[in-house]
């Protein structure tokens, strides 16, 4: 971690007015966005580069501001590729529930700009100014759902694409 973001009156990559236009911060405001912008770096991501793993500590998460970034769920027999995220798109929510650990495998499709997140800080402030973290939670919200509806419909489609086993319920994946 940049230690240089702990230090009282150190500068950081962005400030609450410099930060990049991305969906997350519109409408907040200034207080909650200098908050965020405390816990923000820059990061960048050529195409076919490891992003996350499965099973990686998750102690941030990713603002895509340009480009394209391929989540899959590891498992047997193959790879399901999850989703497809883009420019406006947040990456990772793991960061925000125990025990932090990555869910998915990210990787860069293209040449990708970003914003990293320290999620165990943004924790920290969090619990600290109630009304951030309910703003930022509801706003973080909405990735939740709509990554686990992504999620629900590729296992339907993949269970339709290779019947269960003798035995086990056609409606297993539904729930």
């Amino acid at each position: 971690m940049n230690l240089t973001l702990m230090e009282p009156g150190a500068r950081t990559a962005f400030t609450a007015e410099s930060l990049p236009d991305h969906p997350l911060f519109e409408g907040m405001i200034g207080r909650h966005r200098h908050i965020l912008a405390q816990c923000a770096m820059p990061a960048n991501f050529e195409p076919g580069e490891t992003i996350v793993e499965t099973g990686e500590p998750a102690s941030c998460f990713y603002l895509v501001i340009n480009g394209l970034i391929g989540l899959e769920c590891p498992g047997a027999p193959s790879v399901l590729r999850v989703q497809t995220i883009g420019s406006g798109d947040i990456l990772g929510w793991s960061w925000l529930f125990s025990p932090y650990y990555w869910h998915f495998n990210a990787s860069a499709e293209i040449p990708t700009e970003a914003i990293l997140l320290y999620g165990s800080r943004l924790r920290r402030e969090c619990d600290r100014d109630h009304d951030f973290g309910y703003e930022l939670f509801r706003r973080m919200s909405s990735i939740f759902i709509a990554r686990l509806q992504a999620t629900r419909e590729k296992w339907i489609e993949a269970a339709q694409l290779n019947p269960p086993l003798p035995g086990v319920p056609a409606d297993y994946l539904i729930i």
